[in-house]
């Protein structure tokens, strides 16, 4: 049986197959520009990202991507009514805005935002809290299933492509004795639903449907087809500004 680390790898693994596939050179300048491109990608940014989340970051630098981070605020309250997907779909709407805003039009690499949001029925687990808010979250999310959607967006050169994915997840029977243990190590501190899945919360959780990076805070597989939507640079340009995107062709 495949491990949930397993999986991660694996969707980690596409996804820089996929970058790095894009922009390999024909064979007989393969040498110079693999030297060239290690060299300029240790200078410039790949891709900025606009969170604060070291989830999100940690995914993409372990595919050797090159961020330039710039973490955006925006009110996280739902409004009256509205559900889990439209809420996570206007959060990182609101979060790719708030980056245009502030990097400017001159900005010249791709953006990426992203919202994660546990789901309980029809209800939005956000962030909790205190101890005892993240203490009645993990009760109400033992032995049910929830899903972890990611409402994810990419602008570049004008043109914006967003997804939501979605995850369904099982919490096996909690005792009183794990839960606090787990309160106890604070790994629920700024955690949509009080779990991390990559770190011990991964213990709860009795079944898993679909991209457990998702879980994390990206859809990594599915992230990859995003961004080759709007094309990568050619080889030598990519080597100058690493991975720098060509603006996409206008339907």
């Amino acid at each position: 049986m495949t491990s949930k680390r397993q999986e991660i790898g694996r969707d980690m693994a596409k996804v820089s197959a996929a970058l790095m596939m894009s922009c390999v050179p024909a064979p007989h300048e393969q040498e110079n520009w693999y030297i060239f491109h290690d060299t300029m990608r240790s200078r410039s940014p790949d891709l900025i990202l606009a969170s604060a989340s070291p989830r999100r970051r940690e995914l993409l630098e372990r595919l050797g991507l090159t961020l330039l981070v710039e973490p955006v605020e925006v009110d996280e309250t739902p409004m009256a009514g509205e559900k889990p997907r439209a809420y996570a779909q206007r959060l990182a709407a609101q979060k790719g805005q708030a980056a245009l805003d502030k990097l400017g039009a001159a900005n010249p690499l791709a953006i990426l935002t992203a919202d994660t949001v546990v789901v309980l029925g029809d209800e939005i687990l956000g962030k909790p809290d205190d101890r005892d808010h993240a203490e009645s979250m993990l009760r109400r999310l033992a032995g049910h299933h929830h899903d972890v959607l990611t409402a994810y967006r990419v602008s570049f050169a004008g043109r914006t492509l967003e997804r939501v994915v979605s995850t369904s997840v099982t919490f096996r029977s909690l005792d009183t004795a794990e839960i606090r243990a787990y309160l106890d190590s604070r790994e629920w501190q700024g955690k949509a639903g009080a779990y991390g899945i990559q770190d011990h919360g991964d213990a709860f959780v009795e079944r898993i449907d679909g991209s457990f990076s998702n879980v994390v805070g990206l859809p990594m597989e599915l992230l990859a087809r995003m961004l080759e939507e709007f094309g990568w640079a050619e080889p030598k340009a990519a080597a100058t500004a690493g991975l720098a995107q060509k603006p996409p062709p206008r339907e």
